[in-house]
């Protein structure tokens, strides 16, 4: 009679629940994580004018999730059902909420959060942050099957910040939760298992992908598995999500010249590993057909897995940080028709102002990607013999930043469409505040 009993709930998980079969499972992933050290929340609160800057920003962007956000938008406070329902399961229905999670969830453990400028207590701020986590893990179809998201050109990239907004928060997780964070992490890592990295030019010089660099692309689908190793390190799959996650961040920015060199970075030789490349030799990269500044500091990609790791407690990997200072200096330093895509003062002094040597189709009011950059120049030191320091750059953009923000009192950043035609733009400003934030809160 156990015999068949136990035949019975295995043809059930087989053939009836497909869909659930992680939940059929009884090998339990979330006992694989290791949890962020709650010594690490124990950290001091830099001081000084710019940490003051990136809280002021981060509160009012808080405000307006949890406000215009939450009950304007998407009108979250009229649904009734266990988990919400986000409309439906492309980009700009799942990233958006993915951002938010990620960006209040560092505000509340960094100690950040405000309650009198969010017009929400830290407990409500806190249960509307655990209910995105937990709505975005369940709703992914490694728990609910192929009505969920998931398995899309960019899913991995809001898997990953869902990801992090959850390992942030684990504490406040339901076990549930945490199993089906877990399997929605797992699912999205193994898509790179046997992943042919793409590139912008082959070996020989060919352009494989005219007018379209894979550099971003392969920097956002490094972050999920920089999460997954980060999280799950005794996961069978570990080896092969860290094999994975070097290749994507060196094939992320490569130019043609790694492609000859016989070094080794993070125990993978260049000129083994690398199939192709996706940056020009003078640190620039083509993207919607232009010469693309904004592609340009997208390797912010790269570099949050380095902040990922530290959050750990893990040394970060050099592929994380390879060629920033190449990028870095081809935004801040090179000339390109006379001008460096930094644009300086008349007396030679930081400014918020981007010139776009071949025009730019996103819109003028862009400043959270390259201030991101300017944060990351700054730990990570690649401004180093430059004339106008990183943190003066950075310093300059706190200043549109917040006149842009103070025009508004509901913490909305953009106020027309043509100022950045990005959908989820407002989402996509508060995660890159969140980000250099949590760098600058681990490294000062």
């Amino acid at each position: 009679m156990k015999y068949v009993s136990f035949c019975f709930v295995l043809v059930y998980c087989l053939l009836i629940c497909p869909a659930k079969m992680a939940a059929c499972d009884t090998t339990s992933l979330r006992e694989l994580v290791v949890p962020v050290s709650p010594d690490k929340w124990k950290r001091q609160a830099p001081k000084g004018t710019f940490s003051d800057e990136m809280r002021y920003m981060l509160r009012l962007n808080n405000r307006y999730t949890l406000n215009k956000w939450y009950k304007e938008v998407k009108r979250f406070q009229d649904q009734v059902g266990e988990y919400f329902d986000f409309g439906g399961k492309t980009e700009h229905f799942i990233r958006p909420a993915a951002h938010h999670a990620l960006t209040l969830g560092v505000c509340l453990k960094t100690n950040v959060y405000d309650s009198s400028v969010s017009y929400a207590s830290k407990r409500e701020a806190t249960k509307t942050t655990v209910q995105l986590i937990r709505s975005l893990a369940y709703r992914h179809k490694a728990n609910i099957g192929k009505e969920g998201w998931g398995d899309q050109w960019q899913s991995a990239l809001w898997a990953s910040r869902a990801a992090h907004a959850a390992w942030i928060m684990w504490d406040e997780l339901s076990a549930s939760d945490q199993e089906q964070v877990c399997r929605m992490i797992v699912h999205e890592a193994d898509r790179f298992l046997d992943y042919k990295v793409p590139y912008y030019r082959d070996l020989a010089g060919n352009i494989l992908s005219e007018g379209d660099t894979k550099a971003e692309e392969n920097g956002w689908n490094s972050n999920i598995l920089a999460v997954a190793t980060a999280m799950m390190p005794r996961h069978n799959h570990y080896t092969g999500w860290m094999r994975k996650l070097i290749e994507l961040q060196l094939s992320a920015y490569a130019m043609p010249e790694d492609t000859r060199k016989a070094i080794a970075v993070d125990g993978m030789i260049l000129n083994k590993v690398l199939n192709g490349s996706n940056m020009n030799s003078d640190g620039t990269v083509i993207n919607h057909k232009i010469m693309h500044p904004d592609y340009m500091s997208a390797f912010m990609l790269n570099t949050i897995n380095a902040w990922t790791y530290e959050l750990a407690g893990k040394k970060y990997l050099q592929s994380s940080v390879y060629n920033g200072d190449v990028v870095y200096y081809a935004l801040s330093e090179r000339l390109f028709d006379g001008k460096t895509m930094y644009q300086k003062t008349t007396d030679g002094k930081a400014s918020s102002l981007i010139y776009f040597p071949e025009g730019n189709d996103w819109g003028g009011k862009r400043q959270a990607n390259y201030w991101l950059m300017d944060v990351m120049a700054d730990v990570f030191g690649w401004d180093r013999g430059a004339e106008v320091k990183a943190l003066e750059w950075a310093a300059a953009r706190n200043k549109e930043m917040i006149f842009m923000l103070d025009r508004d009192t509901t913490g909305q950043y953009y106020q027309e469409k043509n100022e950045d035609t990005f959908p989820s733009r407002e989402e996509w400003f508060g995660a890159h505040i969140a980000w250099g934030y949590l760098g600058w809160w681990l490294n000062k």
